[in-house]
């Protein structure tokens, strides 16, 4: 392996404001002293000055500077510098107290820092730990089991014999999967070393069909939503590193973010997750906190790659800098942060829910170029050549009237995928399926436009699709 995650045993101290992983502590600026060896400053790079993550904190002018900065947590390593118990040292004397007003009653109380959003969910999380009984979340999640090496031979192979490697890679991800939401819910420290395997198959199945898994993903239940998104952002993201040509650690790495940046989810209530229609501010306030949440469980975790916390804290910031939760802008925001922005607004606009319709996906690049503003154009058309012209589940029109859905990709002609003929547009009505391979229909048959399903009267067109090419190839996700 090209990367390792830290599988030692980390503890919250009573008071919760500090962290403990080994010599690793991880405790509030405020309580950061001379002598100290700072191991990580969390948050961005634009909330301090500082352009060393990791030194030794001699200098006095600099510990003014970090508690006037913007970080409000650091991690120190105590084998290199002084311990947070140990005996204090001279500090800078504080500045006059200026005169306090009047304490805000609790009833209306606000939370308008972001570690005052965090406390208000992390106190629902111990509730929700209160309710649940110890055995239904495990000390340690439950190992991915990788596939045997029969099945992950090298080499590019056919959609038809990938898809049964890629269906038994999700169906094992499922436990290890939810034990692992289910500790980051409940404020546990995660077990990221459980799902390395999983990362590896899922990179190894790209490798040898770039759309097996992803469609795969498609075809599960739409109640495992928050898992199967995080896998299909996972293999979104292994997709378009290798297209990007990013080197294999990183690819992994790419994976891994995916896999790992929606984990501050399970902290949404889920009438708020599954709201149909507009959010009300303070709900936003929420959905909007699991970013910081997700990056607060990544830094507990002591070798956790810092593009992969990165992601957590900043996958929805906007390239015009109209995202959050810093306002980052350009190239201000991390290469893997930028490409996880357009892989999870792509899966969450094509994935099916309890309260809404998949959209067709080559609608919805269409949807994202033309918002092209607020993501990097340069990645955003890579990611375009990484799915495809026509995405796996597209509705087509071709030149004999007729509708078909796109099954699988053409490497060498984009423009000539494998498509399942259903519908003619000359009798408006459905007819006898067919599969056509159109490379070999040249002259006789080809597309003619993207068509949108709504204008068919297809209301369930994710659901209709993804019933198609269960039929088609056969597959069924257990």
């Amino acid at each position: 392996m090209l990367y390792r995650f830290s599988s030692r045993r980390c503890e919250s101290q009573p008071d919760k404001s500090l962290w403990v992983c080994d010599m690793l502590k991880r405790i509030r600026t405020e309580d950061v002293a001379l002598g100290m060896f700072l191991h990580k400053l969390e948050g961005s790079w634009l909330s301090h000055s500082f352009w060393k993550r990791r030194f030794l904190l001699e200098d006095m002018e600099q510990l003014v500077d970090l508690k006037s900065s913007d970080v409000e947590w650091v991690t120190i390593d105590v084998s290199r510098g002084r311990d947070v118990a140990a005996a204090p040292v001279p500090e800078p004397a504080p500045a006059a107290p200026e005169p306090s007003a009047p304490p805000t009653p609790p009833a209306v109380a606000r939370h308008d820092s972001e570690g005052g959003r965090r406390a208000q969910i992390l106190g629902r999380a111990r509730q929700s730990e209160e309710s649940v009984a110890p055995a239904a979340v495990p000390a340690r999640a439950t190992p991915y089991r990788p596939l045997a090496s029969r099945m992950i031979a090298p080499g590019a192979r056919p959609l038809s014999s990938e898809l049964s490697a890629a269906s038994e890679i999700a169906h094992r991800s499922r436990q290890t999967m939810r034990d692992l939401f289910a500790q980051a819910r409940l404020g546990k420290t995660m077990d990221v070393a459980a799902v390395e395997p999983l990362v590896d198959d899922i990179m190894h199945s790209i490798q040898r069909h770039p759309h097996a898994f992803t469609g795969v993903v498609r075809l599960m239940k739409t109640s495992d939503y928050l898992h199967t998104h995080a896998l299909a952002v996972s293999a979104l993201m292994i997709n378009l590193a290798m297209q990007l040509g990013l080197r294999q650690h990183q690819v992994r790495e790419a994976g891994l973010a995916g896999l790992l940046m929606d984990v501050g989810m399970g902290h949404v209530p889920q009438e708020i997750y599954d709201k149909e229609g507009a959010l009300t501010p303070a709900e936003e306030q929420i959905v909007h906190s699991h970013t910081t949440l997700a990056r607060d469980f990544m830094a507990v975790e002591c070798e956790i790659p810092e593009s992969v916390v990165d992601v957590c804290l900043h996958h929805h910031e906007r390239y015009d800098g109209s995202g959050y939760p810093h306002g980052l802008k350009g190239e201000e925001i991390s290469l893997f942060a930028r490409m996880a922005a357009i892989c999870d607004a792509y899966d969450a606009m094509t994935s099916r829910r309890t309260h809404k319709a998949g959209l067709d996906p080559a609608m919805v690049i269409g949807i994202m170029r033309d918002d092209i503003d607020r993501m990097d154009p340069d990645i955003f058309e890579a990611f375009v050549r990484a799915v495809g012209i026509y995405p796996v589940g597209s509705l087509v029109r071709l030149s004999s009237e007729r509708l078909a859905l796109v099954l699988d990709q053409n490497v060498k002609n984009p423009t000539l995928p494998r498509v399942r003929v259903f519908y003619s547009t000359t009798d408006d009505a459905r007819i006898e399926a067919e599969d056509l391979d159109l490379v070999y229909r040249i002259g006789r048959d080809s597309i003619v436009s993207r068509e949108n399903p709504d204008d068919w009267g297809f209301e369930d067109w994710d659901k209709m699709a993804s019933d198609m090419i269960r039929k088609a190839t056969g597959v069924s996700v257990r």
